[in-house]
């Protein structure tokens, strides 16, 4: 299933019936998989969880700057993390 801005509207906790434009941030979030050597997954729920964590923080770390570097070093290991699983990952069955 391919992430939608509802989805990712419901994964932030945002009303249903906001106004706030996010599709930026689930672009931006597929962009940077796709430059770390992910697949664009049509069925991977892993993948979709990962998208929605990066576009969530894009979201929250709208100024570019953590308030605190170890939140920093914390996000960049979850990258890493799901980057290194998911680039030999497949489809879900």
């Amino acid at each position: 299933m391919a992430v939608t801005e509802h989805d990712f509207k419901a994964y932030l906790g945002l009303p249903s019936d906001s106004s706030e434009i996010l599709v930026g941030y689930l672009a931006a979030a597929r962009s940077k998989a796709r430059a770390a050597g992910i697949p664009d997954y049509a069925n991977n729920a892993q993948y979709d969880l990962f998208i929605m964590a990066l576009a969530a923080m894009y979201y929250d770390n709208r100024g570019m700057a953590f308030q605190n570097p170890a939140d920093a070093a914390n996000a960049q290991r979850m990258i890493d993390s799901y980057v290194l699983e998911l680039r030999y990952g497949g489809e879900d069955g």
